[in-house]
């Protein structure tokens, strides 16, 4: 019954979707082009949206939501985006409690709004950007033989939602609503979906794995150098 349940939610929020893109003027006449890159090397990166809306509607009085979904293999800190925000950074809201310390197969997906206002930008478009931190998780060890000691996390682009006001009137309605919904009141859970394209990948971040054909030879080694330096420390006692 669950999974009914599921597949119904489904259907009416796409139906829902659908109604809007064929009667909604703001809908109808507005596209979101998403740009992004992954800064820097390693496990921490800084994953950069650039969001360019193309509108005959003056978006002033809008507000933009981005909607990311991190995979298991990468995550974002609400502490480092909340000290973030204290300097100037997006607005954001995190449903799910993140351990940061899980590797990737214990880890689930990470869902994440981000809320920016638009600014003028050429050609009567309008821009929003953010950078943010994105770490990257450990992945489980396998065998070199068989698999590659590299594994590529791939980060989707985003979804892009609107919410503006007096514009649209009844034809903008009803909203596609947010699941989950933001703590912050209805006003925060009803968006207008945006068509999102984008010219470029999705972007990757590669995480190096380990090697588990060396676990002998780590073993081993680990065993002869904790040996040495007990033996060291014995030594050094005995002549005191």
């Amino acid at each position: 019954m669950a999974g009914v349940s599921l597949v119904v939610i489904v259907v009416v929020a796409s139906l829902v979707a659908t109604t809007l893109s064929l009667t909604c003027p703001l809908v109808l006449r507005t596209n979101a082009q998403v740009e992004r890159q992954l800064l820097n090397e390693g496990f921490h990166r800084d994953l950069e949206t650039t969001v360019f809306l193309s509108s005959p509607e003056d978006l002033q009085s809008c507000v933009v939501l981005i909607k990311e979904i991190f995979p298991s293999g990468s995550y974002v800190d609400p502490n480092q985006l909340r000290f973030l925000k204290s300097l100037g950074g997006p607005d954001f809201y995190v449903p799910q409690v993140i351990n940061v310390e899980t590797p990737e197969h214990l880890s689930p997906r990470i869902l994440a709004y981000f809320y920016m206002l638009p600014r003028p930008f050429s050609d009567g478009r309008w821009v929003v950007n953010m950078t943010v931190p994105v770490h990257l998780r450990y992945h489980r060890a396998r065998s070199g033989e068989s698999y590659p000691l590299e594994v590529a996390v791939r980060l989707q682009h985003p979804a892009v939602f609107l919410q503006c006001e007096d514009i649209g009137g009844d034809a903008c309605r009803p909203l596609v609503h947010l699941e989950p919904c933001p703590p912050n009141g209805m006003q925060q859970c009803e968006w207008l979906p945006v068509h999102t394209f984008s010219t470029s990948e999705a972007v990757l971040g590669v995480v190096p794995v380990g090697n588990t054909d060396l676990l002998d030879t780590v073993l081993l080694t680990t065993t002869c150098i904790t040996a040495g330096a007990m033996l060291l420390i014995l030594a050094t006692l005995r002549k005191k």
